[in-house]
């Protein structure tokens, strides 16, 4: 259906936009052929497509693009609803960026998403610090605004190995005593969570996520909601959160595995974000025998390797 061959000379043209579902499915299966699964770099692209195919979440829309056209190397995910602004993610090509390539498809992205952008006054761009250069500079080209970034967020990406998946699956999940792992009640819970989430941006986005997408969380004896994790629209464990007083008790760790374990029993990828100033979190999943964090190799070093850092860049109109 199209060449995933690097040009040797660079034509700009149009973003591809894949809108069917055969087009969604030819574009995961040629991005996940041989051992280009197991790459890190497509784990949310992975999980991302298969909610789309899935059909189940339709809160947000979900709009997948490609470029060149021609030549997709630049996979590109938006989530946007008139209740929420557009929210855009970035899968670099897997033989690394073409500064080039990525400022045109910045400039052509934000061309098509101006007026959203605009309505809602934010914009958030996720990917490595290339990419959120990129779409910073574009931003100021396309609107002719000065955008100011808001709680600069610096993640590492933490992931399970096909092994680490299989593994998971057998580890305990008994919750600490006085605890039990239940699903999420909607109807019950749903206020609370996002009314506790510093990220929420609409209650009943919350509550579709919830309700459509892997969620887990944990009762007290009197039934309360204590602690919960979800899932996001580009498919990664997300506000893992459990209350002031119930932490250091094991819990968190009881909600995270039981939420990994129904990821991998539905086939999709794990993984998370960590910022980096969660600094305990970050060194309780590096101690981790389920997670492993994607590094890369130290371009001064080749024997070194260094995190393979994201960030969550969330730009307001000024």
């Amino acid at each position: 259906l199209f060449s995933y061959a690097i040009p040797h000379l660079l034509v700009f043209g149009m973003l591809r936009e894949f809108t069917s579902r055969e087009e969604l499915k030819a574009l995961l299966d040629k991005e996940l052929e041989g051992d280009r699964r197991e790459k890190p770099e497509n784990n949310l692209l992975e999980n991302t497509l298969q909610i789309a195919l899935a059909g189940e979440f339709t809160t947000t829309k979900l709009e997948v693009y490609g470029y060149p056209e021609r030549d997709p190397q630049y996979i590109l995910f938006v989530e946007s609803t008139n209740l929420q602004y557009p929210y855009i993610y970035v899968r670099k090509p897997l033989s690394g960026h073409n500064i080039e390539l990525l400022n045109e498809c910045a400039r052509l992205l934000l061309t098509k998403y101006r007026s959203s952008i605009r309505e809602h006054g934010k914009l958030l761009v996720v990917g490595d610090a290339e990419i959120c250069e990129a779409f910073a500079q574009q931003l100021f080209v396309i609107l002719g605004e000065k955008f100011e970034t808001l709680e600069p967020c610096e993640t590492g990406v933490f992931y399970m190995t096909a092994a680490q998946r299989e593994a998971i699956l057998s580890v305990d999940t008994d919750a600490p005593v006085g605890f039990t792992i239940t699903p999420v009640d909607v109807d019950k819970d749903g206020e609370t969570i996002h009314r506790l989430w510093k990220y929420g941006v609409n209650v009943d986005i919350t509550k579709d996520r919830l309700r459509h997408l892997p969620s887990i969380c944990a009762r007290n004896e009197k039934g309360e909601v204590v602690g919960w994790a979800m899932s996001a629209r580009f498919g990664q464990i997300a506000n893992l959160y459990v209350l002031p007083e119930y932490r250091n008790n094991g819990l968190g760790k009881g909600i995270e595995v039981s939420l990994a374990k129904d990821y991998a029993r539905r086939g999709l990828r794990v993984f998370k974000f960590v910022e980096l100033s969660n600094k305990s979190v970050f060194d309780g999943s590096l101690r981790s025998p389920h997670w492993t964090l994607w590094m890369k190799e130290d371009e001064d070093n080749n024997d070194t390797k260094t995190p393979n850092l994201n960030y969550f860049r969330r730009f307001k109109q000024a």
